[in-house]
C-alpha cells in the first residue's frame, strides 16, 4: 500500500473487526507508517473507548410513561389518516434506507456522531464536571467534525453518483475543510463522470473560496472543464467574486476551436466585466 493512498475510510471497519487478517495486517502496517492515517486512528480509537465509559441513561418511569402515551396517541392518529397500514410502514423503511446507507463505514461513523451530539447536549444541559465543561464540549464538537469529515470522504468514494452528491453535502458541515477534503472536492470537479457531482463539488468550494489554494485551483481547473455547465458555472464564480487573475485563463480558453459556442459567447459577453474589476 503506497504511502499516500490514506485509509480513513477503512479505520471503522477496522475497529468493529469487519476486516480479513490480511486487510487488517495492510491497515495496522500503513498506520505506523503514515502520520495523517495513524492521527486519525489514534482519535477514533479515543473516541471508541470514551463511549464505551459512557454511563447508560435510564429513561424515569415518568418519561417513560409519557413516551407511551404519546406513541399511542400518535398511532392511533396515523391509523386515521394513513389507512391502510402497510403506507405508513412503506414510508418509514423508505425514508430509513434514504437516511441510513447501507455501507458499514458510513454507519459507524454517522452511530458516533449522533452519539457526540447527545452528549454535547448532555453536557450543555448539566453544565459539565467540575470546570472542564467548556473544554469537554469544544473537544467533543471537535469529534464530531473529524466523523463528519470520514462521513464525507467516504461517500466521495461510492459508486453511486447521488450518495457522491451527498459526500459532497457533508464537507459543507465541516467549519474549516482541512487539505484533503479540499484535494478530494477538486478531484471530484476535475474528475467526476458525472456533471451533477462535479457541480456540486463546485459549489461547495465557493463557499471557501476566501482561500488562496481554493482561488488557485479552481482557475487551474477552468481549463480542465468540458461540460459547458461546469464552464459557464466557473465563469459566474470568478465574475462574482471579482477575480481578475481569471482573465488569462479565459482567453486561453476562447482560442479553443471546440469551445461550445453558447460559452463562448457568454464569456465575450462578461470577459470586460471581469477586466474592469
Amino acid at each position: 500500500m503506497k504511502k499516500q493512498e490514506h485509509i480513513l475510510s477503512q479505520l471503522p471497519d477496522y475497529l468493529l473487526g469487519a476486516v480479513s487478517p490480511a486487510e487488517k495486517s495492510k491497515i495496522e502496517k500503513h498506520v505506523k507508517s503514515c502520520k495523517a492515517c495513524n492521527t486519525e486512528f489514534t482519535t477514533l480509537t479515543r473516541l471508541w473507548s470514551g463511549l464505551g465509559l459512557l454511563p447508560a441513561e435510564r429513561p424515569s418511569e415518568n418519561m417513560r410513561t409519557q413516551f407511551y402515551a404519546e406513541l399511542n396517541r400518535r398511532k392511533a392518529e396515523l391509523e386515521r389518516h394513513y389507512a391502510p397500514e402497510h403506507r405508513f410502514l412503506d414510508r418509514l423503511n423508505a425514508l430509513i434506507e434514504r437516511l441510513w446507507p447501507k455501507q458499514p463505514a458510513v454507519q459507524f461513523a454517522m452511530a458516533l456522531m449522533f452519539m457526540l451530539v447527545g452528549y454535547v447536549v448532555g453536557f450543555r444541559i448539566d453544565g459539565g464536571p467540575g470546570s472542564n465543561g467548556n473544554g469537554g464540549v469544544a473537544e467533543l464538537r471537535n469529534e464530531m467534525q473529524t466523523m463528519q469529515r470520514m462521513v464525507a470522504m467516504t461517500l466521495l468514494k461510492t459508486q453511486s453518483a447521488s450518495e457522491r452528491i451527498k459526500g459532497v453535502n457533508w464537507t459543507e458541515r465541516i467549519d474549516q475543510p482541512d487539505t484533503e477534503v479540499v484535494a478530494a472536492l477538486f478531484q471530484t470537479l476535475n474528475y467526476d463522470q458525472n456533471v451533477n457531482v462535479r457541480l456540486a463539488a463546485l459549489e461547495s468550494l465557493t463557499r471557501i473560496y476566501n482561500r488562496d489554494e481554493v482561488r488557485e485551483g479552481l482557475i487551474e481547473s477552468l481549463p480542465k472543464q468540458s461540460s459547458p455547465l461546469i464552464q459557464l458555472a466557473m465563469l459566474e464564480v470568478f465574475v462574482e467574486a471579482k477575480d481578475t487573475q481569471a482573465v488569462p485563463t479565459f482567453k486561453e480558453l476562447l482560442k479553443n476551436e471546440n469551445l461550445n459556442e453558447t460559452v463562448k459567447e457568454r464569456v465575450t459577453l462578461r470577459l470586460p466585466e471581469l477586466e474592469r474589476k
